[in-house]
């Protein structure tokens, strides 16, 4: 079947497909296009179907995902870096409620600055001995997180460098109560580089290089935990090697090859520790809080960062597109 031939289904998608890289440089888009018209055009006269041909395409919206990739043209949506930004930000938002609740509620005396324990048992939290009045003060940091989202936008990354300066200060001076705010740290400064990051267009080394760290922190209880067993220091059932040992490796390279589930599961796994240090305390309790912070600013930046596959479930894999060739990969 000759390419002009197509059916109207075949140009409606080949014009939602130049919709879709409208931004791009002119010459690559009608290469991009005429290549995926040639390939349905090979699909027509080799018996199948139009509805067939398209469905093994994928959406247009998934081909122009596919060819930014393997060409690295920019991203079509310029809100991809402020949606990145907004994530993070909200996320740092619910963390410093969090944190406040931790330390007005639940943090005993015995853990506060000495200034904030006269006359008054070590058993009691900032609530029970100042009233909710006080303990609000608390809840200063989550407010500061929330402060860029109150302002202009072209004034929002200056305000977010600002006040993630600013609570990184306030954490260093605070101590061991300052421990509890590093967390939300952690996130203020992710939700102000991840997105200047993304703006910048990281090459592929430097986005396989953030992988391979993400990567290695994600491993690196694992390892430990292994190294353990294999020492005699801890006994593991084989439900405990699952979960403590092959439950990191597996985490870990997903997060390697730049898999969005594995950042989930990261960052997912974080707040587990972090609520799990809540409900138990003991005496590696900010031991735990940091290190579940440390694996939720993972999570968070990496899922806001990477794309989903377009092999994932539910969705079709798109055409990869190298140099203007079009190579179909399955029907």
């Amino acid at each position: 079947m000759s390419n002009d031939a197509l059916p109207e289904a075949a140009e409606t998608y080949l014009r939602a497909l130049g919709a879709e890289l409208s931004d791009a440089p002119p010459g690559t888009v009608r290469e991009i296009v005429e290549d995926v018209r040639a390939h349905l055009a090979d699909a027509l006269a080799g018996g199948r179907s139009i509805d067939q041909a398209l469905a093994g395409l994928g959406s247009p919206q998934a081909v122009a995902g596919q060819a930014r990739d393997e060409l690295a043209l920019p991203d079509r949506a310029p809100d991809r870096e402020a949606r990145a930004g907004r994530s993070l930000r909200t996320a740092a938002m619910a963390l410093g409620v969090l944190t406040a609740v931790c330390v007005s509620i639940l943090l005993p005396f015995a853990a506060l600055p000495s200034e904030l324990t006269q006359a008054g048992p070590d058993e009691q939290s900032i609530m029970q001995r100042y009233g909710p009045g006080f303990a609000m003060l608390t809840l200063l940091p989550a407010l500061i997180a929330a402060a860029p989202f109150a302002l202009p936008a072209r004034t929002r990354g200056v305000a977010g460098l600002v006040g993630a300066g600013v609570l990184t200060a306030l954490a260093c001076a605070g101590g061991e109560l300052g421990l509890y705010y590093f967390p939300l740290v952690l996130l203020l400064w992710a939700a102000t580089i991840v997105p200047w990051a993304m703006r910048r267009r990281a090459g592929r080394i430097a986005v396989r290089s953030w992988r391979l760290v993400a990567a290695a922190f994600v491993i690196l209880p694992g390892l430990l935990v292994a190294f353990s067993a294999a020492t005699g220091s801890i006994g593991l059932e084989w439900v405990g090697v699952a979960l403590w040992i092959v439950g990191p490796f597996v985490v870990g390279a997903l997060c390697a090859y730049g898999i969005r589930a594995g950042y989930a599961l990261t960052a997912l796994a974080g707040a587990v520790i972090m609520t799990l240090a809540i409900v138990e305390r003991g005496f590696l309790f900010a031991a735990f809080w940091l290190f579940g912070g440390l694996y939720l600013t993972i999570g968070a930046s990496g899922f806001v960062t990477t794309r989903a596959r377009k092999g994932d479930p539910g969705q079709r894999r798109a055409p990869e597109v190298r140099g203007g060739i079009t190579a179909t990969l399955g029907g």
